[in-house]
């Protein structure tokens, strides 16, 4: 029979509108998986830090400066001092990555509301098997 009323076909076609637009942004959030360029996992930042030498201009204030990379390696944060000459590249790599896991974070709240959409059009369109008719017997009749 399909949906009879009005509401609910165009409620049915909402549903099917956001099913529709939810793809399109599954296949835009797919395109970080799909490209061969390296990620580096982690943070890029500046530290500072006092080497420990009592004439060293870092006791009189002044800090060490690098750029590192941190990371969390089975629960530690660990830092790994960028090159220098490498810190665009290393950048762009961090940028890459980062952009990475969020595409994988929207993707799964995206899945979960394709899961539910799914799910509600199938409810509007479930039919229950219809009973069979019941012959009057001749002394009913």
């Amino acid at each position: 029979m399909g949906i009879q009323y009005k509401a609910d076909k165009r409620k049915f076609s909402r549903l099917r509108q956001s099913l529709v637009h939810l793809t399109d942004e599954v296949r835009q959030l797919l395109d970080p998986f799909l490209s061969d360029r390296p990620v580096i996992r982690g943070s890029v930042y500046e530290f500072k830090r006092k080497c420990g030498k009592p004439g060293c201009k870092c006791a009189r204030g002044e800090l060490h400066r690098s750029m590192v990379v941190s990371a969390s390696e089975k629960g530690k944060t660990k830092l790994r001092v960028i090159p220098r000459g490498s810190l665009v590249e290393v950048e762009s790599k961090v940028r890459r990555y980062q952009k990475l896991r969020r595409a994988r974070t929207r993707l799964v709240e995206v899945h979960k509301k394709i899961l539910q959409v799914m799910d509600d059009m199938e409810a509007m369109r479930r039919e229950e098997v219809p009973s069979p008719i019941k012959k009057r017997s001749p002394r009913e009749g």
